[in-house]
């Protein structure tokens, strides 16, 4: 499933790919062919970026969970044993 960018954000992203193979290959692109290539980053690619995205908001909420739960931890009260000597 090709992810749908905005009609600007497309655009923005196609001259950003026309550019880079014009200033790192010295090859021009035209519109259809660097939307093509956008599109096909997007739909292969895009997955292992997303996945991976997934994997690191994971692993940060993990250790942001166990933080929390030891400050809830640090703010329990100690339950006063009872003393034998007294009466009730």
């Amino acid at each position: 499933m090709i992810h749908i960018f905005s009609r600007d954000l497309k655009n923005d992203l196609v001259h950003k790919i026309q550019h880079y193979f014009q200033t790192e290959m010295d090859q021009e692109l035209g519109n259809f062919e660097a939307e093509f290539l956008l599109d096909f980053f997007s739909e292969y690619l895009g997955p292992h970026y997303y996945n991976q995205a997934i994997r690191d908001i994971q692993k940060h909420l993990t250790g942001y969970l166990d933080n929390l739960n030891e400050r809830i931890d640090e703010l329990e009260k100690t339950i006063p044993e009872e003393s034998s000597g007294r009466s009730a």
